[in-house]
């Protein structure tokens, strides 16, 4: 399954035409809407929408008026006649406010707050398969961090995987290998030999791309990935995803003398709380040095109490729970912040399901996110929010 990419082009653009500045939504009602501006080229990425891309691009060639728009509020592209509300709104679930936000020739995007950390979510899923060396590698070259899952095999090694299943029965291998069983059943020997299911729709770079890179991908050590992230020099986000993770991954950690290039984190809270009991050190300035994060899929009322009897450092939520409020409170709580994306299959149930302002982490989405003022975003699409970062940067700079 592919993501639906909708591009604001400039190119139908004369030489005496001024330029509207590129932003990549991916959501068809804004794009529907869009349509309505003279002379605005619509491109779309997906073979299903080519039809509706040409009938917009035909439009547009022939219409006598020039394109005069320089300046385009956002308000302007949400629109309120296909059904919207603010129930199937991110950024009023977030609270934050996306129509004061002004798109100019110089990207003027009116962010209020220092610019997030770009996480890689499992390395960099649509480019490469998730928790691969390969990905991992790739996400580094547009992250600070990048975020992993690990497991301990019954043979005591440490292994960078996902798989299926819940929190409560996690590292299902039969959508991932196309088995039965669970990773904790096998030994690296046997992980190590698995093959992975180029068809899984959470495999978000395709099945093209696994196959052509098939020699590149097995279930990596933790070890093998730590060493590679020594070299690059990328913060990784452990992930103690099965049971007996926390005192082999930080004696790993330890001997690799990568103290400070990596963080720890967990939905199961006792395990970022091991690590702090077992290394509670602080630096000069009163932060811990071991960086613990308290991971939460919707967050409880006393979420705060919960993840500093934890220990935490951070506090990790999902993309669409983070409002203004919430980050605030953990600021306020002495903590860092962090959003999750979900996988790429649950990231496009959301956007069937609960949001048509913005699209499938486009530039909209995490604009919206951003605005919130969260200190590091774990997404799935680290370079467009590289780029879109960099664009901010570009323009704060002139």
């Amino acid at each position: 399954m592919r993501t639906t990419n909708h591009v604001v082009s400039d190119t139908m653009h004369t030489s005496s035409c001024p330029a509207l500045i590129t932003l990549e939504v991916s959501n068809e009602i804004l794009t529907d809407n869009l349509s309505n501006m003279d002379n605005v080229s619509i491109v779309s990425t997906d073979v299903s929408l080519a039809s509706f891309a040409d009938d917009l691009e035909e439009g547009a060639s022939t219409s006598s008026s020039s394109f005069l728009v320089e300046k385009v509020e956002l308000n302007t592209l949400i629109p309120t006649s296909h059904g919207q509300s603010s129930a199937k709104s991110l950024a009023a679930r977030l609270n934050v406010d996306l129509s004061s936000t002004m798109l100019t020739s110089h990207m003027q995007l009116a962010i209020p707050h220092a610019p997030p950390k770009v996480v890689g979510h499992r390395g960099h899923l649509y480019r490469s398969l998730e928790n691969t060396r390969h990905s991992i590698k790739l996400a580094a070259e547009h992250c600070h961090e990048v975020e992993i899952d690990v497991f301990l095999l019954k043979c005591g090694t440490l292994v960078v995987f996902h798989g299926g299943g819940n929190d409560q029965n996690p590292g299902c291998l039969k959508d991932y290998c196309n088995m039965e069983g669970s990773i904790l059943d096998l030994s690296y020997e046997e992980a190590r030999s698995l093959k992975f299911n180029p068809h899984h729709l959470e495999f978000g770079c395709g099945p093209d791309v696994i196959e052509k890179l098939a020699h590149e991908y097995y279930i990596p050590t933790l070890e093998e990935v730590l060493s590679d992230a020594k070299e690059t020099g990328v913060i990784i986000k452990i992930e103690l995803k099965g049971p007996g993770t926390p005192e082999p991954v930080l004696a790993l950690v330890e001997q690799l003398d990568m103290i400070d290039q990596v963080h720890y984190s967990s939905f199961d809270h006792t395990r970022i709380k091991r690590i702090r009991e077992l290394r509670p050190e602080r630096n000069p300035d009163g932060s811990y040095r071991y960086k613990t994060g308290a991971l939460f899929d919707e967050p409880p009322e006393n979420f705060i109490q919960i993840a500093l009897d934890a220990g935490a450092s951070e506090v990790h939520l999902k993309y669409s729970t983070c409002t203004t409020e919430r980050v605030k409170k953990i600021h306020d709580a002495g903590m860092d912040s962090m959003i999750w994306m979900r996988g790429p299959v649950g990231m496009l149930q959301d956007l069937a399901n609960l949001f048509q302002d913005v699209g499938n982490e486009d530039e909209l989405m995490y604009l919206a996110i951003m605005k919130t003022g969260v200190k590091a975003m774990c997404v799935n699409k680290p370079d467009v929010l590289a780029g879109l970062l960099t664009k901010h940067q570009a323009v704060n700079c002139i």
